[in-house]
C-alpha cells in the first residue's frame, strides 16, 4: 500500500467546511471514548459482583456507537442532541469511531505483549485541528480534488504530479501548520525477487552528516531544528507572554505552528531524498540496529545541559524515521535491508581490523594506532558495517562471538607471533 499526499489550496468557505468536518470527527472520538470508558466501568463492576461474562454489560463497538450517534442527531440541541452534525458528511464521525476501535485493539495488543500500552486519550482543539477521513468515492484530477459535501478543491501549483489522477474509495484530509493536505492509498504489487546486479552498501547515520555510505557518498544533515531554533525560541517566549484566549495569542500560536511545520518539512525532505537514492541504487543495504530511545535518555546530575543538547541533535537527525523509510522503500525497489550490531563499528579499523577507542581521536577523524590507516570516521564506520552485514555468521550455537575484536590480524599481533616463534627457536 502506497500513500500519496498533496497540499490543497481551499477557499475561505472550504476552509470553514474543513474545520467543521474536523470538529465533528474530534467530537465523535471524545464522545465514543467516554461511552467506552463508562461501559468498561459497568462491565468491571458487574464481573466483580460475580456476574457471568455473557450476562455482564457489553462494551459498544463502532457500529453500536454510530447507531447511537444517529439517534442523537434527531434530538434538539437543548436536550443534548447534535443536529448540527447533519451539516457535515456522515463519514467524518463514522470513520473517527472506527479509528477509536482500532486504537483500543492496538492498546490491548500492546498490553498483552508487555509493551507500553498507550491508552487512547481525549482530543483537544488546543493541541491541533486534526483531520478527518471520508470513505466515499473521491475523484482526483490534474488540478482539483472533488470531496463529498465540500466540492472541488484546488491543488497547490507544482504538486499536481505528486498524486496519480483517478477515483479513490477514500481520502484523508489533515491540517498541519495552517495548511491542508489530502492523502489517498494505492495498492501495488511488490517485486517478487530482489535484483542481484546492484552493489551492496553499508550506511552509517550520524549527527554531523545525515548518512555516509561505504562507497564514499555523503548525505548532508540539514540540521533543520538548529537553523530555526532562535526564531522558535523567540516565538515561544512571545506566546507565553500573551493572554490566554486573546486574538494576539492565536496569531503567535499560528506562527509557532508554521515554524514547526517548516522544520518538519526540511527534515522529512532530506530523509526522503537520501533513503530513496539508497534504495534505488543498492541491492543489499546494511544499517546499524540503533536504539534511539537508549541514546536519548534524560540527563541527570552533572552535565545535564550538555546531554540535553546532544539528545536534541540526535532526535533532529531522524534516525528512527531514516530506518523506517529505508525499510519500506527497499521492499518497493526489491532491495534487502540487513541490521547489524553497532558495537565497535566506529572504533574498528576497516583496513586491518584493530579495535581500540584511541583509534578515533576526534569526531571526524579516524587514525588506526596499529597500521596508521587514516580516513573519515563515518566512512570507516560505514565500511565496517558493510563487512559485518556481509559476514553475519559471527555467533556460534551458544551465542558467543567467534570473531571478537578484529577481522584480520593486526600488525602488533603479527609482531608478537614472530617474537614468540623466535623464542621457541
Amino acid at each position: 500500500m502506497k500513500s500519496f499526499r498533496v497540499e490543497m489550496q481551499p477557499t475561505p468557505t472550504q476552509r470553514a467546511r474543513f474545520l467543521q468536518h474536523a470538529g465533528c470527527a474530534r467530537w465523535a472520538w471524545n464522545w465514543g471514548l467516554r461511552r467506552k470508558q463508562e461501559a468498561w466501568a459497568l462491565r468491571k463492576g458487574a464481573l466483580a459482583a460475580g456476574a457471568a461474562k455473557a450476562e455482564a454489560p457489553k462494551v459498544p463497538t463502532a457500529i453500536d456507537l454510530h447507531r447511537e450517534l444517529n439517534l442523537l442527531k434527531k434530538v434538539p440541541t437543548v436536550q443534548g442532541g447534535v443536529p448540527w452534525m447533519y451539516e457535515s458528511s456522515k463519514w467524518a464521525p463514522q470513520e473517527s469511531l472506527r479509528n477509536l476501535d482500532r486504537a483500543f485493539q492496538a492498546f490491548f495488543r500492546r498490553l498483552k505483549a508487555g509493551e507500553k500500552p498507550g491508552h487512547p486519550r481525549f482530543k483537544s482543539r488546543s493541541r491541533g485541528v486534526g483531520g478527518f477521513r471520508l470513505s466515499a468515492p473521491t475523484h482526483v484530477g490534474e488540478k482539483t480534488v472533488k470531496l463529498p459535501k465540500i466540492g472541488r478543491v484546488r491543488l497547490k501549483p507544482g504538486c499536481h504530479s505528486y498524486i496519480p489522477t483517478g477515483t479513490y474509495t477514500s481520502v484523508t484530509v489533515k491540517e498541519h501548520g495552517g495548511r491542508w493536505y489530502a492523502s489517498v492509498l494505492i495498492e501495488e504489487e511488490a517485486p517478487s525477487a530482489p535484483p542481484s546486479d546492484r552493489p551492496p552498501v553499508g550506511v552509517d547515520v550520524g549527527v554531523a552528516r545525515l548518512a555516509t555510505l561505504s562507497d564514499g557518498t555523503v548525505f548532508e544533515n540539514p540540521s533543520s531544528f538548529a537553523r530555526y531554533q532562535k526564531r522558535l525560541r523567540r516565538a515561544q517566549k512571545t506566546l507565553c507572554r500573551r493572554k490566554k484566549g486573546s486574538h494576539r495569542r492565536r496569531k503567535v500560536k499560528a506562527r509557532v505552528a508554521r515554524l514547526h511545520h517548516t522544520i518538519t518539512h526540511l527534515r522529512s525532505n532530506a530523509t526522503h531524498q537520501a533513503t530513496s537514492r539508497i534504495a534505488k541504487n543498492h541491492g543489499v543495504i546494511v544499517i546499524e540496529d540503533l536504539k534511539v530511545s537508549n541514546m536519548t535518555r534524560r540527563a541527570r546530575g552533572r552535565g545535564r545541559a550538555a546531554k540535553a543538547g546532544l539528545n536534541r541533535v540526535v532526535l533532529d537527525a531522524n534516525f528512527a524515521e531514516f530506518r523506517r523509510q529505508i525499510t519500506y522503500k527497499a521492499a518497493w525497489y526489491g532491495s534487502t535491508v540487513v541490521a547489524v550490531d553497532p558495537a565497535y563499528t566506529s572504533q574498528r579499523c576497516s583496513s586491518c581490523g584493530h579495535t581500540d577507542s584511541g583509534n578515533r581521536p576526534s569526531q571526524a577523524v579516524f587514525r588506526c594506532l596499529a597500521c596508521g590507516h587514516e580516513s573519515n570516521a563515518d566512512l570507516n564506520a560505514a565500511r565496517n558495517i558493510l563487512v559485518a552485514g556481509s559476514c553475519p555468521e559471527t555467533l556460534n550455537a551458544r551465542g558467543a562471538n567467534v570473531r571478537p575484536g578484529r577481522l584480520r590480524p593486526t600488525r602488533q599481533s603479527a609482531v608478537k607471533r614472530e617474537s614468540a616463534g623466535d623464542a621457541d627457536l
